[in-house]
């Protein structure tokens, strides 16, 4: 048990290293906003609307991606990682022409 928490980590700690550059790093914190917005607005909504209803929805989202072997994490660093390949693509498009 303590080896497969240790390659967790090692998994983690690789995936951190990779967002030194500021680009990926505003690209991870784009990815997670989107990502979770599905939890926090409607938080937001519930204070603005006072509705209990809302409060209800953001709680059953956020308990699905605390839940284990939900891939939050995982999925927002691969979603960085695609959107910084695209983002590379049409940078070097662009200097071609």
């Amino acid at each position: 048990m303590k080896n497969f928490f240790k390659k967790v980590f090692d998994i983690f700690k690789r995936l951190f290293c990779n967002l030194k550059d500021k680009k990926n790093i505003l690209i991870f914190c784009i990815v997670t906003l989107v990502l979770s917005c599905e939890v926090w607005l409607p938080y937001l909504l519930a204070i603005i609307t006072g509705n209990d209803w809302w409060w209800g929805i953001g709680s059953i989202c956020w308990a699905f991606w605390l839940a284990p072997f939900t891939p939050f994490l995982p999925l927002c660093f691969a979603l960085t990682f695609v959107v910084r390949k695209i983002y590379d693509k049409l940078v070097k498009r662009r200097k071609k022409r």
